[in-house]
């Protein structure tokens, strides 16, 4: 055990003067996650506001049929109207982007409004429009004219509003507001850190593999009175640690961005700051614990194989992929913790999270994922463990 302590010290003082291992294992988390998440929210939230003030080119057709309404849409200057165009182009003009949307009124539109009928008024709009606001404005002007109209009715033929509304709904949600948050960002949450718990094991490991090879050092740590069992050890404890540190700092950053953005209200704010609270975190930290140790010894046996740090980079960065894909599975809805899917690797990470944060684990199904988790780590290092230990690996030329 005490060569082992040497080991991972030794090694734990080789990583840290790194300089790239620092800034993706701290660097990256904790800075650039709420950076980034800053920056795509005030993108998302100026190209609303431009889409919001940006003057749309809409056409009417029906003038004649429904003045009013036209004045209304006229008198809108978040619209310019464009007459003179031919019904037949409408279409092409829409999807060419050259008009925002049309307004077709019914020729008998006077007719039924005057004789308390229902009008009939349609609009014809772009549906990937990424905010909707040609859509939104036209029916908003026209539900605005709409409920004048009803009014009106109502008060000239002196009948009871709730006439109009012979079913009243009555919502009632029984999710919590944590399950509601939970749901949202469920998914994300396990996502990032697992992604950066990968990425923060994957650097330490290529350097204390192949890039030991590199510099000559791995020989010299083998001449040494320590067992191959107790070099591996301590260096995947090394790989380890970076990888579970950087997942946490990587919660850590996204914590912080949370609170950074001056729109989150209050109450959200106060909601999410207890779910990753300290006994959130420490059920987080035993899931990642488990998951980092698999990441630790696939990339330190994959390492140890390669002759170069070049090499080792070419053969683990592709590995990014195999580790997205299940994570984002995770996010997609309907895919729930369940017997199954407990005993996926990654995946079940990033459900038991979902369900964790929502506060509905299914203590069986958490039981699972755990000794799922635990089999899988304690396989891979059995494995890197049989592989530090060939001739072949360590000297392949």
């Amino acid at each position: 055990m005490r060569r082992i302590w040497i080991i991972f010290r030794k090694e734990a003082l080789d990583t840290l003067r790194d300089r790239r291992t620092l800034m993706i294992m701290v660097g990256m988390p904790l800075l650039l996650i709420p950076l980034l998440l800053l920056a795509v929210t005030r993108i998302q939230s100026a190209q609303f506001e431009k889409a919001e003030r940006q003057q749309q080119r809409i056409a009417f057709f029906g003038i004649e049929y429904a003045p009013e309404l036209y004045a209304r849409f006229e008198a809108d200057e978040r619209l310019l109207l464009i007459n003179g165009i031919e019904e037949d182009s409408l279409v092409n003009m829409i999807t060419s982007e050259e008009l925002a949307g049309a307004v077709l009124v019914a020729p008998d539109f006077l007719i039924r409004i005057a004789g308390d009928q229902q009008a009939q008024v349609q609009i014809i709009f772009q549906g990937s429009d990424a905010f909707g606001t040609a859509k939104d404005r036209l029916i908003d002007l026209i539900e605005a004219y709409d409920r004048e109209i009803v009014n009106e009715r109502v008060k000239r033929l002196k009948l009871d509003p709730n006439l109009f509304d012979a079913i009243k709904i009555e919502q009632t949600d029984l999710a919590t507001m944590q399950e509601k948050i939970a749901e949202a960002v469920g998914g994300f949450l396990p996502y990032m850190f697992i992604i950066f718990g990968f990425m923060g094991a994957m650097y330490p490991g290529i350097d204390l593999g192949a890039g030991e090879k590199e510099r000559g050092t791995l020989e010299t740590l083998l001449s040494t009175p320590a067992a191959r069992l107790e070099i591996v050890i301590g260096k995947l404890l090394v790989v380890m640690a970076a990888g579970v540190a950087t997942a946490l700092l990587a919660l850590l950053g996204i914590f912080l961005a949370m609170h950074s953005f001056p729109e989150m209200p209050a109450h959200i704010l106060d909601v999410i700051t207890d779910m990753l609270g300290l006994r959130m975190v420490f059920f987080l930290f035993t899931l990642i614990l488990p998951l980092t140790a698999f990441f630790a010894a696939v990339i330190l046996s994959l390492s140890i194989y390669a002759r170069s740090f070049k090499e080792a980079q070419s053969i683990i960065t592709p590995l990014n992929i195999a580790i997205i894909f299940p994570a984002m599975i995770g996010l997609l809805p309907g895919i729930e913790l369940n017997a199954t899917t407990a005993l996926v690797p990654i995946l079940n990470v990033a459900l038991a999270t979902k369900d964790l944060l929502a506060g509905s684990i299914n203590p069986f199904y958490l039981a699972e994922v755990y000794v799922s988790l635990l089999v899988l780590a304690g396989v891979s290092i059995w494995g890197c463990v049989i592989w530090f230990n060939r001739e072949a690996t360590l000297f392949r030329s």
